[in-house]
């Protein structure tokens, strides 16, 4: 439980916090899902969104100062107290560029995406900043643009886009290739038709990430039984001709 009345002064006080919240079984069951060798104390992201929301009330500034990383939670605290920090576009710009590098695991990765909601009239800047991200050709740093679109760019006036990026994503790693799948399968839920017209007229997608796309499209609630079907078809096609940059011609013969 975090502590409503502590002063957030230094590193120490939210060190102790964080240690306060630890929990070896969930260490245990996080150590075998996210890569690296951060020592893991199993804080529970609930309980740290509370902790950085203090944080972010009380002295971010002095916290970010004095931040020295022990644990992968301290990676994840840094993360949550920038995004829910009250700073103008441009000041969180900055800490964003300052942390995108320090990314290497999805967990710190996706919860860090997720927590700050830009305001509309921030999305072109927002999109401007993610953008040259999909250059880098580093799998997390690409995985940060790639969960940012997904999370606040599938939407009219940006879909499109979106897509055009997933689609010229280049690089071998798993959990970038993972999170192009995701965004994928998010899009079509939404954008049906326009994704579904994408898989079937001959996108860029390697093998491995048009299959993952089609297999979390097929998990979805929100798609169709007869996108589905479609789907599963689309499916055989590319595994009969892998390779094949236009899967969908091979359809009719199914």
């Amino acid at each position: 439980m975090v502590n409503a009345y502590l002063s957030w002064s230094n590193i120490m006080d939210v060190r102790s916090e964080l240690l306060s919240l630890k929990d070896e079984a969930n260490a245990e069951f996080e150590a075998k899902l996210i890569p690296g060798d951060h020592v893991i104390i199993g804080a529970r992201l609930p309980e740290m969104r509370k902790l950085a929301k203090k944080v972010a009330r009380n002295g971010w500034k002095e916290y970010l100062g004095t931040w020295d990383p022990e644990y992968l939670e301290d990676y994840m605290m840094r993360g949550l107290v920038i995004a829910y920090a009250k700073v103008p576009l441009e000041e969180r710009l900055r800490l964003y560029a300052d942390f995108v590098p320090l990314i290497d695991n999805w967990s710190v990765c996706d919860s860090f995406c997720s927590t700050w909601k830009p305001q509309p009239d921030e999305k072109e800047a927002l999109w401007s900043f993610i953008l040259p991200y999909m250059d880098t050709d580093d799998e997390f740093q690409m995985r940060f643009a790639t969960v940012m679109m997904m999370d606040h760019f599938i939407e009219d006036g940006h879909v499109d886009k979106v897509i055009e990026e997933m689609d010229r994503a280049r690089n071998d790693g798993y959990y970038l290739k993972m999170a192009v799948a995701w965004c994928l399968a998010t899009c079509m839920a939404k954008y049906p038709e326009k994704v579904m017209a994408y898989l079937r007229d001959g996108s860029s997608l390697d093998d491995w990430t048009y299959l993952k796309t089609i297999q979390k499209a097929l998990e979805s609630y929100r798609i169709s039984d007869d996108m589905k079907e479609e789907l599963r078809l689309m499916r055989k096609a590319c595994r009969e001709s892998p390779g094949h940059p236009n899967r969908h011609l091979s359809l009719g013969n199914h």
